[in-house]
């Protein structure tokens, strides 16, 4: 019985034990400011952090709740606020006071920014590669369409240069030279840690770089939504993206949600823009009157009389009132353009998750007519913290574009026809009203008519315009080609990417870490391009296929798998520190692509199931695999010594057997000095001072895939039977392109790095230049490779970046100053005799005008210019040159001594011009010595063109081209090499002014070295055709005795095509040099405090201008062109960049 007493008792005390242990508690949350917390997450954990009873609080801040376990914590959490963890014990009633998270005591906080490098997470002070980063906070409120054009001026050793000034044109970058000749030349964009497209040179039209939109494909990212972009330059910082980084990399960081209230921004930007004054050209008189001098002057002979449209004759009613008018055509083409820009993002979050939500809309309309742009792009960032191991982080983006261009036949601008359209030409048909005798304007756009077949004066009523006239009925009517032809484009995007991270081992700091990050990201891109010519356009009749449309579609796929290991141990002596990382990725990737052109279409469909003529119609599939596997270390001692090593392996199926696989290690190390012990006594004046260096190799492969194997086309039938034959050589041997480079760096901080510089010395080689087309033999069955190794070449070069923090802190006013400078020198160093001989063909010298070659010369650079000297005009003919054997016919247009009777005029030959010490330029050849070469009759020789080919000889008023070897002639042994299209320097520098809540910005940006071809200049000056010319044509030479730079009008149709006036020379080379202003920036930030009351957590205000103001010698509209591939810098009208201002709203709540 008593055994049973004891076994109740003890049964009776464990049951109180627990409903002891088990009893419960209260309490209120509440904050000093905002009062009670409302929904505030109370939970009971226990000493493993898991939680063990969960509950909130109510309307009035209080809570309830039962406890397992006194010995737990209580911890209370709510968005805005600092997380609160008390100890239970035998506390029953709480008190609880939150912190918010913004309203901070004073604190003295000390630590250092850490920046990802190589995949790792490290000081600032320990990075041993060449990086440059940009914080987009600072370029708020500006009006970027794309990040490259945040970017232009602001990286040293990056050169940016807009494609053109159409809508969506996009930027041609190139960071440290070029090191492709037909590879990819550009750096790779990576959004996020994904690269955001792969482009194949297949893909690309270098010439035609105005319409290229690769790096338009940075539209898919909204400005707005970036945080950082972070330039990854030498080998060793792009080695962790192996082969696609030899151009160097652009790591863009978007914006994620941070832990806090729900916070709502609203923007809204217009921005307004114009273009730039251009050429002045002839008006419709000045312009008849040069074009009949231009055929008057080849034989002496009234052409002009045979073209009734400039006769001007009343009789001719269908062409007197519609070719009678002085038209300016650049301003009917240009408009006011408008960009409204809307964006909204939402963001916070609370303990377990982050978010980021935001959506953006731009509607824009050209500075050219019929040119519009639609962006939406939305992203949402999510980051959800399972527990203290494990965070899963999703990242979804959308974009949609829909660009209105004008459409452009032979890579023919809107602006480039309106510069040589006919000045004297209607824009809208005028027809004549007998009743009154007037000319009365209709609504149709006015066309040409076909050209005659013969030459002749047409009659009244032919319906035919002039024989000469047939290019100027190609290019039309400006106007009517804007407005009713068009090309549409339409891309979708969308981005999923998903990470998860797991703590496999330890998590915080002073603990040997092991942790895992697995990834998976896909990128769909779909493109719809379609557009339409009517026929009334053409000149051409329905047989001749008008109405034309053309459907082109894309769609591409790419999925990629990320997983990566990173140990970090702990060292109990803290003056190591080592990372180490392993990663495995590999991707797949699909294309199809689809092109139908059709005739005979009525009403602009362009819908490829319309009944129509197909005229051409093309598909295609692709499909690649890549794989590549990483290893990194990254180790510093006291962080003075610093050691980085990274190797990658890329496979690709582009390859063949032997070269799937391509290896491209870097290494790097940092030693800051002035953390020495015998550098003390400098520190207070000198924070800073690091040497770096570095090496590694990059690589190239932007081909596409199936080389390696044959395709496959019908060649007709043979006996009744379908047959097909290889197209192809299969390219199993073909090689990486990899550059190897080195880069030695120094960073200087002075005054507790109130002023900082970045020095870098860098040299690259690339060898197994990739170049497609290589021509070979006929006797392989083939005339060319696709692609093929064939050289090598490369560039070194310096650059400095500079930057302050807040300079002159005197009461309000500050100031923030910013300069980057680089020079780049390109050298191609070898290249196969074969391949350079037919990259060099043999000058075609009866084709020559407005023809410029691409040459490759070992020991120059890439896009060189070669073409003759140009050396004035001549001022006297051969008969004028009075150097002849028989006296008589010297003197036959004047003596010395009839000239001093009226030495106001013209000397009547060159030698007496020679004598008096005028000009006496005339076509006659001179040795080297400059004395007149005789023929075998005593007199002088004339200069040829050409002997033996074309054998024109020049006459007054011809361009004066150097005869470099005096052989009496002009040939393609004159030709020389003019210049390179790279610059030598460029860079940019800006200020940042602040006074209180004012700030005021400025950004600069150069180039210095270059040269440009400006083959705008040459056709608006060469009076060899019926396009339109400038008014500086006023100037020409026009008798014997006249002393100018523009030669004489000579129509190469009446001239029998032998005209040799722009030949490419010098003369329209054109230095490129220019400083422009980039933007102007004034902002004011209203005071925080005062607009809680109004519920408004921020409000700023901005007023910008962007390109407003440049310097340049450059005669041309804008000097902002680039080169592409192995072809020299061509300026052809291409649409300039306009200039814009721009206000802006920015208000948070």
């Amino acid at each position: 019985m008593n055994n049973v007493k004891y076994l109740l008792t003890l049964v009776l005390c464990f049951c109180f034990t627990a409903v002891m242990a088990q009893r419960r508690i209260s309490g209120h949350v509440w904050n000093k400011a905002d009062g009670p917390v409302i929904m505030a997450n109370v939970v009971e954990v226990d000493k493993d952090n898991r939680i063990v009873s969960a509950v909130q609080t109510d309307a009035s801040g209080n809570f309830s709740m039962t406890i397992k376990n006194p010995a737990n914590k209580l911890k209370v959490s709510y968005i805005g606020y600092a997380t609160r963890e008390l100890p239970i014990g035998g506390t029953t009633v709480f008190r609880i006071e939150m912190q918010s998270k913004t309203a901070l005591k004073e604190v003295v906080v000390k630590g250092e920014r850490r920046v990802k490098s190589n995949g790792f997470s490290i000081p600032t002070r320990e990075i041993s590669v060449a990086q440059q980063s940009l914080n987009m906070d600072e370029m708020q409120g500006l009006s970027f369409e794309t990040a490259g054009e945040a970017l232009q001026g602001q990286i040293a050793g990056l050169d940016i240069v807009a494609n053109s000034g159409n809508l969506g044109a996009g930027t041609s970058m190139r960071l440290r030279g070029v090191s492709s000749i037909n590879g990819n030349q550009e750096p790779l964009i990576v959004v996020d840690g994904y690269i955001l497209e792969d482009y194949n040179s297949d893909e690309l039209n270098l010439e035609d770089m105005e319409n290229e939109e690769q790096f338009a494909t940075l539209l898919q990212v909204n400005p707005d939504d970036i945080q950082s972009i972070n330039v990854l330059k030498d080998a060793a910082a792009t080695a962790i993206w192996g082969s696609r980084g030899a151009n160097g990399v652009i790591e863009i960081k978007t914006r994620r949600g941070s832990r806090g209230r729900t916070r709502v921004n609203f923007s809204y930007r217009f921005t307004g823009s114009w273009q730039p004054e251009g050429m002045k050209m002839l008006n419709g008189d000045g312009y008849t009157m040069m074009l009949k001098e231009a055929y008057f002057n080849p034989n002496q002979s009234d052409v002009a009389s045979g073209i009734v449209e400039l006769m001007y004759r009343p009789d001719y009613t269908a062409y007197y009132g519609n070719f009678n008018n002085n038209t300016d055509w650049i301003d009917q083409v240009t408009q006011f353009g408008q960009k409204h820009n809307y964006g909204l993002s939402i963001d916070g979050g609370g303990e377990k998750a982050t978010f980021r939500v935001s959506a953006s809309y731009d509607h824009e309309t050209g500075t050219i007519i019929q040119q519009s742009l639609d962006r939406f792009t939305s992203r949402l960032a999510l980051d959800y913290y399972v527990s203290d191991r494990i965070k899963f982080s999703s990242n979804f983006a959308l974009t949609y574009t829909k660009n209105n261009k004008n459409m452009e036949e032979s890579n023919t601008s809107i602006l480039s026809r309106a510069y040589q359209a006919m000045p004297n030409m209607t824009v809208y048909r005028q027809e004549y009203n007998p009743t009154t005798g007037r000319y009365d304007m209709t609504n149709e756009f006015f066309q040409m008519f076909p050209s005659s077949s013969t030459a002749g004066l047409v009659g009244p009523t032919s319906g035919l315009s002039s024989y000469y006239l047939s290019d100027m009925v190609s290019n039309g009517n400006p106007v009517a080609w804007a407005r009713l032809a068009w090309t549409r484009q339409s891309t979708y995007t969308i981005t999923p990417q998903f990470t998860v991270e797991y703590k496999l081992l330890g998590k915080g700091e002073e603990e040997t870490q092991l942790n895992y990050q697995g990834e998976v990201y896909m990128n769909s891109y779909t493109e719809t391009t379609n557009s339409y010519k009517p026929g009334a356009l053409t000149s051409g009749t329905w047989a001749d296929k008008i109405n034309t449309t053309s459907n082109f579609e894309k769609k591409t796929l790419d999925f990629q798998t990320r997983h990566s290991l990173f140990f970090i141990p702990w060292f109990d002596n803290t003056d190591h520190s080592l990372q180490m990382m392993g990663r495995f990725e590999i991707g797949t990737s699909t294309s199809t692509q689809q092109q139908i052109n059709s005739s005979g279409v009525v009403g602009g469909i362009s819908d490829p199931n319309v009944d129509a003529y197909l005229t051409n119609l093309s598909t295609s599939t692709g499909k690649g695999h890549t794989m590549s596997v990483t290893g990194s270390i990254h180790y510093a001692f006291k962080s003075k010594y610093v050691f980085d090593v990274t190797l990658r392996a890329d496979g690709s199926t582009k390859f063949g057997s032997g070269n799937k696989w391509g290896f491209f290690p870097g290494v790097s190390g940092r030693w800051n000095i002035s953390d020495e012990a015998f550098f003390r006594p400098l520190r207070k004046a000198i924070s800073m001072l690091a040497v770096r260096g570095g090496w590694g190799i990059g690589g190239n492969a932007s081909f596409s895939e199936g080389l390696m194997y044959n395709n496959y086309k019908s060649i007709g039938s043979y006996l009744s039977t379908d047959a097909i034959a290889p197209d192809n050589l299969r390219l199993t041997e073909i090689r990486w392109e990899k550059t190897k480079s080195w880069n030695l760096g120094f960073n200087l901080g002075i005054l507790d790095d109130l002023l900082s510089f970045d020095l870098n010395i860098y040299d690259r080689r690339t060898t197994d230049l990739l170049m497609k087309n290589v021509g070979i033999p006929s006797s392989t069955g083939f005339s060319s490779l696709a692609w093929s190794n064939v050289g090598s070449l490369k560039n070194n070069g310096w650059e400095l970046y500079v930057n302050t923090r807040r300079l002159f802190n005197v009461g309000k006013f500050s100031m923030v100053v910013r300069f980057n400078l680089a020079q780049n020198i390109n050298r191609i160093t070898s290249m196969e005799p074969t391949v350079l001989a037919s990259m060099n063909p043999d000058f075609d010298h009866a084709g020559a005008n407005e023809n410029w070659v691409s040459r490759v010369q070992i020991g120059n650079a890439l896009g060189g210019i070669y073409g003759f000297r140009y050396k004035g005009v001549y001022r006297y003919d051969y008969d004028h040159s009075g150097y002849f054997r028989d006296q008589a016919d010297n003197d036959m247009y004047g003596t010395m001594e009839e000239w001093l009777e009226d030495p106001t005029q013209a000397p009547p030959t060159a030698a007496i011009a020679e004598a008096v010490g005028q000009n006496a330029t005339t076509p006659v050849a001179r040795d080297a010595n400059g004395n007149i070469i005789y023929d075998q009759n005593g007199d002088p020789k004339h200069m040829i063109y050409d002997y033996g080919g074309v054998n024109y000889e020049f006459q007054g008023g011809d361009v004066i081209y150097e005869d470099i070897n005096h052989d009496g002639q002009i040939n393609e042994l004159d030709v020389v090499y003019l210049g390179s299209s790279n610059p030598k320097l460029n860079g940019g520098f800006g200020f940042d002014f602040n006074y209180g809540k004012w700030t005021l910005k400025a950004n600069f940006n150069f180039r210095v070295g270059n040269k440009i071809v400006n083959l705008a200049r040459m056709k608006a000056e060469d009076m060899r055709t019926n396009k339109n010319q400038s008014t500086a044509v006023n100037w020409r030479w026009r008798k014997n005795g006249d002393i100018t730079e523009i030669p004489r009008a000579m129509n190469v149709t009446a001239a029998g095509s032998r005209v040799y006036n722009s030949l490419p020379s010098d003369r329209y080379v054109e230095k490129g040099d220019f400083v422009r202003l980039q933007y102007l920036q004034l902002a004011y930030s209203f005071d925080a405090d005062k607009l809680k009351r109004f519920g408004i957590r921020s409000l700023r205000l901005a007023a910008s201008g962007n390109n407003l103001w440049f310097w340049t010698r450059y005669l041309g509209v804008d000097p902002e062109h680039s080169q592409s591939g192995y072809s020299p810098c061509i300026d052809n009208s291409q649409t300039p960049l306009s200039r814009s201002f721009t206000l802006s709203l920015n208000i948070g709540f």
